[in-house]
């Protein structure tokens, strides 16, 4: 009878002991799985902030390129603009270059036109001088001019104011020719009036037999 308790107490410990190492076996395999989740559940979210990090630097780099892209634009049509300006200053420039070079070569030109003894006809001498007027002022349509026609003393004075109108519109009828608007030209006759030499013989009278041409602007 004894024999059958202590056998039963050996296997009650026995079974203690084996559903003890059952258990500890258990909570180890158990802390195991939980450690294992959590290394992947670390690794899975460091990935993803890596990917993050990835994605906002690319973002970045591609926002910089843009705004490179954008100031290098903006430099090309500065620089155009620039360039534009530039040339349109260069031009005016030249304009006014051009201009003032052709007001000093009408002013260069002979602006005095002489006729022989009671007559209006223009000599050959001075047609090269017309032609040049003629051709300023068929470029510049807002310069003037006034042709004053002058006669020596011999005559009267009546003669000598027609004559002197004479004078001055066969100078307009020839730049007119020569395409100058007849708006562009005034004529008007000084006779004896205004002589230029005041001396009473022929060569004192060869300068006073005249057509003045006299520009109003330029």
């Amino acid at each position: 009878m004894e024999m059958g308790n202590l056998s039963k107490v050996i296997a009650s410990g026995v079974l203690v002991a084996f559903l003890g190492a059952c258990s500890t076996t258990g909570e180890t395999t158990d802390a195991t799985a939980s450690t294992e989740a959590a290394l992947v559940a670390a690794e899975a979210q460091a990935l993803a902030e890596t990917q993050a990090l990835a994605e906002a630097e690319a973002l970045a780099l591609a926002e910089t390129q843009a705004l490179a892209e954008a100031a290098v634009q903006a430099q090309a049509e500065a620089d155009a603009a620039e360039a534009a300006l530039q040339a349109e200053n260069e031009a005016a420039q030249a304009a006014i270059i051009a201009q003032q070079q052709e007001e000093a070569e009408a002013q260069a030109l002979a602006h005095i036109i002489y006729f022989d003894f009671d007559q209006s006809t223009i000599k050959a001498e001075f047609r090269a001088a017309l032609n040049g007027h003629a051709a300023y002022l068929s470029q510049n349509p807002s310069a003037n001019i006034v042709l004053e026609g002058h006669a020596d003393e011999r005559g009267t004075r009546e003669y000598n104011i027609a004559l002197g109108e004479r004078r001055g519109n066969a100078v307009s009828r020839y730049l007119v020719v020569q395409g100058v608007s007849v708006d562009a030209i005034e004529v008007v006759s000084f006779g004896e009036e205004r002589p230029v030499n005041a001396g009473h013989d022929s060569a004192s009278w060869a300068e006073n037999r005249r057509v003045e041409v006299r520009y109003i602007n330029y």
